[in-house]
C-alpha cells in the first residue's frame, strides 16, 4: 500500500518525538525526523533575511518572538523539501502530535491528495459546511473560510508546499496558517484526527518566549476603520465554527 512521506518536525536535543515515532512504527509507517531551526534563545543570524520583523508586528499587533520565527521557518524548510520531491503530497507532524485511530485510517487515502491542504489538528476554525469531503473512517473535512491556528499535523500537496515555500514572501506570522491557503482547496478535519500531546515543549517554549519579552497583542479601535476587519467579521458570521 502506498503512503505519502511523513516528516516529524523536532529540534535536536528536544527528544520529544519518541511517543509519536512509536505510534507510527507500530502501524508500519515510515517517517523522517526533520531537524528544525532552534530559536529558543535567539534566531540564528543566517535566517534573519528570511523574516520581516516590522511586518510581523504590524500584522500581529505585537512583536513575534525568535522562537515563533524559527518554528515558522522550520515548517517552510519542510515545504521546500516537499516541493522539490517527487511525491504528490506529504504529511507533516510536529513532535508533540498525538495521532488518533482515525488518522491511521486516513493515511493510505492521502497518497493521491484529495485537496491542497488537509488540517488534522486546528483551533479557532471557521469553515463552509456546504463544501465538504467525506474521508475514510467517517471523518468529514470542511473547506476553511478563514485561516485557523495550529500546525500540529497536516497533509500538504506538492503544489501548495511550493507556494508556501517560495512565493509567500518573508515570514510575518507564526507557523499557523497564512491567508494564502484560501487560494487553494484547504480543508479541516472534523473531528480532529490529531491532537497535541500535553502543552509542554515547543508550544510552551513559544509561549514562554512571548511572556519573557512581554509580547502582548495590542488592540486598537482603529481596526474598525479598515474594510479587511469588516470582511473578516462578516465571514465569521456566515461561516460555522468547528473548534
Amino acid at each position: 500500500m502506498e503512503f505519502p512521506p511523513i516528516y516529524i518536525l523536532s529540534l535536536e536535543g528536544a527528544q520529544r518525538f519518541g511517543p509519536l515515532a512509536e505510534a507510527l512504527e507500530a502501524r508500519g509507517l515510515a517517517y523522517e525526523v526533520f531537524w528544525g531551526i532552534d530559536g529558543r534563545e535567539t534566531l540564528p543570524e543566517a535566517h534573519e533575511h528570511r523574516v520581516d520583523r516590522h511586518g510581523a508586528e504590524a500584522r500581529m499587533g505585537r512583536p513575534m518572538s525568535d522562537g515563533e520565527f524559527a518554528c515558522a521557518l522550520s515548517h517552510r524548510q519542510i515545504y521546500e523539501r516537499i516541493a522539490e520531491g517527487d511525491a504528490p503530497s506529504a504529511i507533516v507532524l510536529e513532535d508533540d502530535a498525538d495521532p488518533g485511530p482515525a488518522f491511521f485510517d486516513l493515511v493510505s487515502a492521502l497518497a493521491d491528495p484529495p485537496c491542497g491542504l488537509l488540517l488534522f489538528d486546528h483551533k479557532n476554525t471557521y469553515v463552509r459546511v456546504r463544501d465538504r469531503l467525506i474521508l475514510p473512517g467517517g471523518v468529514r473535512a470542511y473547506r476553511v473560510a478563514l485561516p485557523p491556528f495550529l500546525a500540529t499535523g497536516y497533509m500538504v500537496s506538492r503544489e501548495v508546499a511550493a507556494h508556501l515555500a517560495f512565493r509567500n514572501g518573508p515570514v510575518v506570522q507564526p507557523s499557523d496558517w497564512p491567508d494564502a491557503i484560501l487560494q487553494f482547496d484547504s480543508y479541516a478535519c472534523d473531528p480532529r484526527v490529531i491532537t497535541q500531546r500535553g502543552r509542554a515543549g515547543c508550544a510552551s517554549s513559544l509561549e514562554a518566549g512571548r511572556r519573557k519579552h512581554k509580547h502582548k497583542r495590542r488592540k486598537s479601535l482603529r481596526r474598525l476603520l479598515y474594510k479587511s476587519y469588516w470582511r473578516r467579521w462578516m465571514t465569521k458570521r456566515l461561516a460555522h465554527k468547528l473548534a
